[in-house]
Order: structure tokens, then sequence, then C-alpha cells
């Protein structure tokens, strides 16, 4: 079963929704706040996002914080 993405729509490969003992990628990540607020109200908390949407916006945050460092 292919599980969406809520900010992009692409396969999140989330580990709780395939057949599998393993978890899901996710719950070794660390994810900025800036990812909650770019999840829409209706699926915050019930959808992972996919690792592309993660790395986009963590590097975006990170590239916001070293510009206002200077």
């Amino acid at each position: 079963m292919k599980s969406e993405c809520p900010i992009c729509r692409g396969n999140n490969l989330c580990g709780n929704t395939m057949e599998s003992d393993e978890h899901c990628w996710c719950t070794k990540m660390t994810f900025p706040q800036e990812v909650f607020r770019q999840i829409p109200e209706k699926h915050l908390y019930k959808r992972c996002i996919c690792e592309t949407c993660l790395n986009r916006i963590t590097e975006l945050e990170q590239a916001s914080k070293r510009s206002m460092d200077h």
C-alpha cells in the first residue's frame, strides 16, 4: 500500500504502513518546526512526509538561519 506525503503527494515510503517489522525511516530523523507548518492541518500527525520534502525543508530552514546570522 502506497502512503502519500501530505506536502508533495509523492510516496513517503512510510514503514508504519508497510507489512514489515521495521519502523518507519522517520523515527530516526529530526524534523524542524517548519515541516509541521507546511503539512495541511487535516493530515498533521496522521501521515509521514517523504524524505525528499524533509531534506528540502531542512535545507531551506538552515539556509535561512545562516543568512540571519550574518
